[in-house]
């Protein structure tokens, strides 16, 4: 557990929860509660900078846990850490996965165009693409609202079987999952047995297809 930073983005009074955006965009919005304030005090508003203990609840959503309001000398600091150039730093590491991503998905249809590769593969591919998004933005839909939750086992069989470009994708735009430290291990180690299906696929020890 550890405490941060953010600002109150969505906030429903009648039923006492909302949300906050960790001031690192990166962070998965973290579910608040009027009840984890640490004392009593003004009703929260949308747009109001807060601090707060994060903690994984029950549910596996990221709970705000003994909040407090930052005063504006303390808003105003954390404006100016928020100007600093960090963006292109994080631009930059995001392009190796994107090319990776590029890249395998040309080769799919290459391979399946000249037959190396059945010629469904290529379609399959983009429906398993298209169905990780689908997955990953349902999964965050869950989260954000305390419902059944999509299974993680399932978004890692998905990106085994050739939904690892979008399941990225969704990580990155949605924000989602991108915390999860032992989840984002499982999802490079399915990227690379992936790769090591489709390597063996086109092989010559492959007698399956041949």
């Amino acid at each position: 557990m550890m405490r941060d930073q953010g600002r109150l983005i969505e906030w429903f009074d009648e039923k006492g929860y909302g949300f906050i955006q960790p001031n690192d965009a990166d962070k998965d919005r973290v579910f608040l509660h009027i009840k984890d304030f640490a004392r009593s005090g003004p009703r929260p508003i949308v747009g109001c900078a807060l601090e707060y203990l994060v903690i994984l609840d029950e549910r596996g959503r990221y709970r705000a846990k003994q909040v407090i309001y930052l005063k504006a000398a303390q808003t105003r600091a954390l404006a100016a850490n928020k100007k600093r150039p960090v963006s292109t730093a994080r631009a930059s590491s995001l392009k190796p996965m994107q090319i990776a991503a590029v890249v395998y998905i040309v080769i799919v249809a290459l391979l399946s165009f000249i037959h190396l590769l059945p010629a469904y593969s290529f379609i399959f591919i983009a429906l398993m693409n298209v169905l990780s998004y689908w997955l990953y933005a349902q999964d965050k839909e869950a989260a954000q609202l305390g419902n059944r939750r999509v299974p993680e086992q399932t978004l890692h069989i998905i990106s085994f079987l050739g939904g690892w470009p979008a399941a990225g994708l969704a990580q990155q735009k949605l924000r989602h999952k991108t915390q999860k430290q032992p989840f984002r291990k499982i999802y490079f180690c399915t990227i690379v047995l992936n790769i090591l299906l489709l390597l063996w696929l086109i092989s010559p020890l492959n007698v399956v297809l041949r």
